[in-house]
C-alpha cells in the first residue's frame, strides 16, 4: 500500500509541476508504441505522461506541419525525485529524440509553443509517438 500511494503522490506532484511550467498544459497518459495528435496555438501546452519509461531508451519522435514553432520540455519522476532533463526545439518537421534512464521511472514531456512563432504560425499541428 505504501508503494501504490507513494506512486500516486509522486504522479501529482508530476503533474502539478507541470502545470506550473506552462499554464495551458492538459495531461495525457501515453502508452509505447501510441501516435498521439494535436494542435497548440500561441500559449497552448500539452503534457504527455509515459509512466514505466525504458531505461535503456526512450524515443519519442514529433511530425509537425512547420519547423522552429515547438518546443519539448523532459522531466524524469522517479522514488518521489523529479529531474529537469532540459528543452530542446522541434527544428524540423520530422524530430527524434529521447534518451536512456538509469532507474525506472515516469517520463513527462511537456510540448509547447515557442515564444516568437505564433505571429507566423497562429496555430501548429503536431503528431508525437513513444517508442
Amino acid at each position: 500500500m505504501t508503494k501504490l500511494s507513494t506512486k500516486l503522490f509522486v504522479l501529482v506532484a508530476a503533474i502539478s509541476l507541470i502545470f506550473c511550467v506552462t499554464a495551458s498544459a492538459n495531461p495525457a497518459i501515453v502508452s509505447y508504441g501510441g501516435s498521439y495528435s494535436n494542435t497548440l496555438t500561441a500559449g497552448q501546452g500539452y503534457a504527455y505522461i509515459l509512466p514505466n519509461a525504458k531505461t535503456t531508451g526512450t524515443s519519442v519522435k514529433i511530425t509537425a506541419s512547420s519547423a522552429n514553432t515547438l518546443r519539448l520540455h523532459y522531466y524524469w519522476s522517479y522514488n518521489n525525485t523529479t529531474i529537469d532533463l532540459g528543452t530542446a526545439i522541434v527544428n524540423s518537421t520530422n524530430y527524434n529524440g529521447g534518451s536512456g534512464y538509469y532507474s525506472p521511472g515516469t517520463l513527462i514531456t511537456v510540448v509547447e509553443r515557442v515564444p516568437g512563432s505564433t505571429t507566423a504560425y497562429p496555430s501548429v499541428s503536431y503528431t508525437i509517438s513513444f517508442n
